[in-house]
């Protein structure tokens, strides 16, 4: 293996086009070279010079795997674009984020210069070729691609793993999984990584061929660490948190310059809420619509919190907003450094830290591997000379920080299952990995599965410990191993990713009699639906619906409070609608109709070997009652178009309220909107509601929310209470390709006839 360190003295400029490489081998002297004209690799490629990563790229690297550690902004794209583009077969690149993915196949379009195909999990991709050679793909789309035997998959020729540092966090085994299968059957692997301690033990498990390493980098980042107890607060705080989030607000505004745009981090979601609730306080305008708090209005916006619990259509905004230069100020969690590519001109910090005697070690949030992909916002080429990261530690010294830094950079590369394992204790989240990756072993290796276990990283030299034999005991006695064969469920679960610890605690709720969404709710297993209860518990009325949701889910036990059911019945209860503060349901909530579509996937597959015996109606119903956050008797009311969550629950309101029948699935909207405004007054009901349940008073707010509802309701006239993409999905899994063709009312008859 070829190993090159690209030195600090390389240099770079866009304007005018210049600079040179400086590099070294491990042990080497250091040697200067030219850098590459852009042209030699194509009239498509819009750069005059490659800058000096890309350089030492194209002129080492010759054949085999590849792993490139540096930093964010290094122009990764086009070294993933000069390993892939001789190649055979279908080249795929994979990332871990819909967002990474949708930024990549723009990136690679304008480089290849014909289409780039996205694979993200969408259901309908599953009936598509990929007709073109070039597939983006998230991780965890890929991995099933590969057991499923999906062509373009099993055809790929060369593979680019993005962010390949995320073995290192808790989705790493499905990493894992990947590059095990690619290495068995020598496909070549390109490693991109901006934060990669010890690279080398991953470079030799790839068979890399060539390993550079970068210490210069595009914009010169400039660190400073300040303690931030030397930062005021200008509130009188109740309680720790709001004191880091006051000191942290002012050295905001004390470190900021007029013009920078600058990401402020926060090592958990409470502190970037009570962020923004003082700088609402202080009359500073606020873009976020949904918040946990009472948000004044300011037409001037300076500020935005960007976390996985923002509704998605607001997070979009902001995204677009800081992009283009109109928001000066972003406040983000650790999820931002990992995302979408959003440079600053300058990175503030904020740590929390301190000593585990216990441990004898220092405990950091965020983590050490965080704060340097943090860092790696700070910088825009082209724009500012120089990027600037400051580092706020509250419970440790400047000269820790920086010590902890070095040693985690200089420290062992451990993936996370590795760790997992090594600790020795069999937690609830091992034992959903561990199940489901022997299954995956077993459908490779069969009965010798613990050889797939064994081309891993992580489980090399666990293949055989005691926990690996009490799992695979566990799938023999529960049935998904059966004389040496997977059973029906246990290839259920591999083909959609599920673990075996979530399929059991849906059948234990099924037995139970439970409500159907309390049932389903394991099998929504990618999602945490944590981030609702945030928004609501300062209501007025919270204390009565938390009760009236915990009351419903006693019999349920524990498990329906630990993975956070009782905040998603909250949701499809409509309980939402009570909270003016909630315009879009937060989070993981706003963007529930991929999860709707899968859901009927899975239940039509659990269907089809005898675990549901639920109709075509009953499953349609479910999949509205998860999009929409519905009860599954108003579900239809989903199928009115662009009609969303809030409204959608306005209107069950009104219906209740007035004794009337919930519609049916398939009605014509035509027919509903009759039988509605023949029994109530329906202007003057939307106006009651409003005003008594959400917005009281506030007579602007009621008459624009019944105009909307009153547009979208006749702008559907024509229409059918079925959901379009719901609708066609379960027509392809139904009928195939030729329901893609089928009129909507159509398709809808003969569905729910079956």
């Amino acid at each position: 293996m070829k190993h090159y360190l690209v030195l600090e003295d390389s240099e770079f400029r866009l304007n005018p086009p210049s600079g040179k490489l400086v590099y070294k081998t491990p042990s080497g002297k250091p040697r200067e070279e030219s850098l590459i004209e852009g042209k030699v690799l194509g009239e498509r490629v819009p750069y005059d010079l490659l800058n000096p990563i890309q350089t030492l790229f194209f002129k080492k690297y010759k054949k085999g795997s590849a792993l490139v550690s540096a930093p964010t902004s290094a122009g990764k794209s086009l070294i993933a674009f000069m390993f892939m583009k001789d190649r055979k077969g279908k080249k795929v690149y994979t990332a871990p984020t819909k967002a990474l993915v949708y930024e990549k196949a723009v990136e690679l379009r304008n480089l290849f210069g014909k289409k780039v195909e996205m694979r993200t999990g969408d259901i309908i991709e599953l009936y598509k070729s990929a007709h073109s050679d070039v597939i983006v793909s998230t991780y965890e789309n890929f991995a099933l691609a590969l057991r499923n035997k999906v062509p373009w998959a099993l055809e790929a020729g060369s593979v680019v793993v993005d962010e390949v540092h995320h073995l290192m966090s808790s989705r790493g085994w499905v990493l894992e999984e990947i590059i095990a299968y690619l290495l068995e059957r020598d496909v070549n692997i390109l490693g991109l990584s901006a934060t990669l301690p010890e690279g080398i033990r991953l470079a030799k498990w790839i068979k890399a061929e060539l390993f550079i390493e970068s210490l210069w980098r595009p914009v010169p980042l400039e660190r400073g660490i300040i303690p931030l107890t030397e930062f005021r607060e200008f509130v009188k705080s109740r309680d720790q948190d709001e004191r880091i989030a006051a000191k942290l607000l002012t050295a905001l505004y004390d470190l900021k310059k007029p013009d920078d745009q600058v990401i402020l981090f926060v090592h958990k979601k409470n502190i970037g809420w009570k962020i923004l609730e003082l700088a609402n306080q202080e009359r500073i305008g606020i873009m976020n619509e949904t918040t946990p708090f009472d948000k004044s209005e300011r037409e001037e916006v300076e500020i935005a919190f960007h976390n996985a619990d923002i509704p998605k259509e607001e997070r979009e905004e902001i995204e677009k907003a800081f992009r283009k230069g109109r928001l000066p100020v972003l406040v983000a969690t650790h999820t931002l450094a990992y995302g979408v590519n959003l440079p600053a001109d300058t990175v503030i910090i904020g740590m929390r830290a301190f000593y585990d005697r216990r441990e004898g070690r220092w405990k950091i949030f965020p983590s050490q591997l965080d704060i340097l992909q943090m860092e790696g916002r700070a910088g825009r080429l082209g724009i500012k000379e120089k990027g600037y990261s400051y580092i706020l530690p509250y419970g440790a010294k400047p000269h820790t920080v920086e010590e902890e830094l070095r040693k985690k950079m200089e420290g062992e590369f451990e993936p996370y299952l590795k760790e997992k394992m090594r600790e020795g204790d069999l937690s609830e989240e091992l034992e959903r990995v561990l199940s489901l990756f022997i299954l995956i072993g077993y459908l490779y290796e069969g009965k010798n599965f613990r050889r797939f276990l064994r081309r891993t990283f992580s489980l090399k030299e666990f293949s055989k410990d005691p926990i690996i034999d009490d799992i695979y005991e566990w799938l023999e006695e529960t049935g998904y191993i059966d004389r040496g064969k997977l059973s029906d469920k246990a290839l259920f679960c591999i083909r959609s990713g599920m673990s075996p610890v979530n399929y059991e605690e849906f059948l234990r709720r099924k037995l139970l009699g439970l409500d159907k969404m309390v049932v389903i709710r394991p099998l929504l297993f990618v999602k945490r639906f944590d981030g609702l209860y945030e928004f609501v518990k300062r209501g007025e009325s919270f204390v009565e619906d938390d009760l009236y949701i915990r009351e419903k889910l006693a019999p349920c036990g524990g498990e329906c409070f630990a993975d956070n059911t009782h905040q998603f019945l909250f949701y499809i209860e409509g309980l939402t609608f009570k909270y003016p503060n909630i315009q879009h349901p937060p989070g993981e909530f706003s963007y529930l109709g991929t999860d709707a579509l899968h859901l009927i996937r899975i239940l039509l597959d659990i269907r089809s070997f005898g675990d549901i015996p639920w109709s075509n109606e009953e499953i349609l119903k479910v999949a509205h009652s998860v999009k929409y956050g519905l009860t599954e008797d108003f579900s239809a009311l989903g199928g009115i178009k662009g009609v969303g969550h809030i409204r959608a629950n306005l209107l069950k309101k009104v219906m209740l309220e007035e004794g009337l029948k919930p519609p049916s699935l398939g009605m014509p909207v035509e027919d509903f909107l009759e039988y509605l405004t023949g029994s109530v007054d329906l202007e003057k009901k939307l106006r009651e509601v409003l005003e008594r349940d959400r917005f009281g008073s506030d007579s602007q707010r009621v008459d624009r929310e019944v105009r909307q509802v009153l547009k979208r309701l006749e702008g559907n006239r024509e229409g059918i209470l079925m959901d379009d993409r719901i609708l066609r999905a379960f027509g392809v899994f139904h009928l195939g390709p030729e329901a893609m063709r089928m009129r909507k009312r159509e398709l809808a008859q003969r569905l729910l006839a079956l």
